[in-house]
C-alpha cells in the first residue's frame, strides 16, 4: 500500500482567456514529474477543456475516451446524495470523493522515455465527452449542490484524498467568476497562482480576485502568486508600463516579500511570448534544450521553483535525441495530398475523432470532422471520401 503523502494543491487561475495558463500548468506537472513527484493533473475548465491536448502524445486516446472526470465524479456523488438510504455510515461521501478511479497515468515510456526517481503524473479530464455532456455542464446546479447536498464536505473530502495520494495536485481552473472558480480558487487550492496579460482588464480582474480571496478567506491560508504571461518584448515601453501597473495593481502580493525580495519576485516569474509555441499544443519541456536562461521552458522552470518554495528549480538533462522524437510527436504536418476526407462522428465518440484526425492529418490529408448529432449539415456539391466512426456501444 503506497504510503500517505500530504501534497499540495495549487490552481492555475486567470481572469480572462488568452494568457498562456493551460500550458504553465501542463509544462510545470511535467518538470515537478520529471523531478521524481507523483503530480496530478486535473482539467476543471468544464466549459473549454483543453488541457489533454498538451499530453495528447503520451495518452491512449482508448483509455482516455473510456475514463470518466472531473464532471462525472460529481454527478456521481449528486445522484448519490438524492438517494435515500437509511443505513448510511456520517462519513458515506468520503467513497465517492475519490480521485483516482477518474485518473489517466501518461506513458512517456512509449516515446522512449520515462519520469526519474518515481515520479509519475496523472490526468483527470473534465469528463467522458459523450452526447450529454454539454447539457450536464450547463444545468448543473452548483448552489443546490452546496446547499442541499453536502457539496462543502464532499470537497472537503476530495481535497484530503487527492493530498493523500499526490505530491502536487495542479487545478486547471475556468476564468472569469463563477461557482466553478470559486471552487477552484478557493475550496481547494493551498497556491493559487494568478496568471494574467498586460492589457488593463485582465490586470484589473486578476487582481480584484487575489484581492477577494485574501480579505473574504484570508484563514484558508492561500498563497497567492500573481504572474505576468504572454510578455513581448517588442514593444518594450509598453510592456515597462504594464509591468509597472501590475506591481501596483498587486501591491500586496505575493505576501512576506518587500524591497529586493519583491523586485526579484517580479523579474523571475514573468512568462515570455514565443511565437514558435503559438500554432500548436506543445510541452516546452520538449521544445526547448534545457540550460538555456531566456527560453519558455527556463520560464516554467523559474514558475515550477516558485510553487514548490524553491525546492525543485529545473527540468533534468535529457537525451537530445529523445527530446527530438518527442517535439515531432507534437509537431502538426502540412498536408501533403490535396485529398480531403470527410469524418464524420457522435458527439460521444469525440475523443476517438480527434485522435483518428490526428493520424489522418500526420499522414497528409486533409480531414473535415463533422459531428452529426448536431444535425445536418448543408451538403456540397462534391462530398470528400466520407470515414464515418460509428457510435460507441453501450
Amino acid at each position: 500500500m503506497t504510503a500517505s503523502r500530504d501534497g499540495r494543491i495549487v490552481t492555475f487561475y486567470s481572469y480572462k482567456g488568452g494568457t498562456g495558463r493551460t500550458m504553465a500548468l501542463a509544462n510545470t506537472a511535467w518538470i515537478l514529474a520529471a523531478n521524481g513527484q507523483r503530480v496530478l493533473a486535473v482539467d476543471w475548465d468544464l466549459e473549454a477543456p483543453g488541457l489533454h491536448r498538451f499530453f495528447h502524445p503520451f495518452l491512449d486516446p482508448s483509455t482516455l475516451g473510456a475514463t470518466t472526470g472531473v464532471i462525472d465524479l460529481i454527478t456521481e456523488y449528486a445522484w448519490a446524495a438524492i438517494t435515500p438510504d437509511t443505513g448510511r455510515r456520517d462519513d458515506w461521501h468520503v467513497d465517492y470523493a475519490r480521485i483516482q478511479p477518474h485518473a489517466v497515468s501518461l506513458t512517456p515510456e512509449n516515446l522512449g522515455w520515462e519520469f526519474p526517481g518515481g515520479g509519475t503524473l496523472d490526468f483527470v479530464s473534465a469528463g467522458r465527452q459523450n452526447r450529454e455532456y454539454s447539457a450536464t455542464v450547463s444545468t448543473f446546479d452548483w448552489d443546490n449542490f452546496y446547499d442541499r447536498l453536502g457539496g462543502g464536505l464532499f470537497f472537503d473530502a476530495l481535497r484530503e484524498d487527492m493530498k493523500a495520494h499526490y505530491d502536487y495536485v495542479l487545478i486547471d481552473s475556468r476564468t472569469g467568476l463563477s461557482d466553478i472558480a470559486d471552487i477552484c480558487t478557493v475550496h481547494l487550492p493551498d497556491i493559487l497562482v494568478d496568471c494574467f496579460t498586460l492589457s488593463d482588464q485582465s490586470i484589473d480582474g486578476a487582481a480584484a480576485v487575489a484581492r477577494q480571496i485574501d480579505e473574504r478567506y484570508g484563514g484558508r491560508g492561500i498563497r497567492i502568486y500573481p504572474v505576468p504571461m504572454r510578455i513581448d518584448e517588442g514593444e518594450k515601453e509598453k510592456a515597462d508600463a504594464g509591468r509597472a501597473l501590475a506591481r501596483v495593481k498587486f501591491d500586496r502580493f505575493p505576501t512576506g516579500l518587500s524591497g529586493d525580495e519583491l523586485t526579484s519576485y517580479w523579474g523571475a516569474v514573468e512568462i515570455p511570448y514565443r511565437p514558435y509555441y503559438a500554432y500548436e499544443e506543445t510541452l516546452a519541456t520538449f521544445g526547448d534544450e534545457t540550460g538555456l536562461t531566456n527560453s519558455l521552458l527556463s520560464a516554467f522552470e523559474r514558475l515550477t521553483a516558485v510553487v514548490t518554495g524553491q525546492q525543485i528549480t529545473a527540468m533534468p538533462p535529457m537525451n537530445d535525441e529523445i527530446r527530438l522524437r518527442i517535439k515531432d510527436a507534437f509537431t502538426r504536418r502540412r498536408p501533403a495530398l490535396p485529398a480531403d476526407l470527410f469524418l464524420s462522428y457522435v458527439a460521444e465518440n469525440r475523443m476517438w475523432a480527434d485522435w483518428i484526425e490526428s493520424l489522418l492529418t500526420q499522414a497528409g490529408f486533409r480531414v473535415v470532422p463533422r459531428d452529426v448529432s448536431a444535425g445536418p449539415g448543408t451538403a456540397d456539391e462534391e462530398q470528400p471520401p466520407r470515414f464515418a466512426l460509428p457510435p460507441r456501444s453501450a
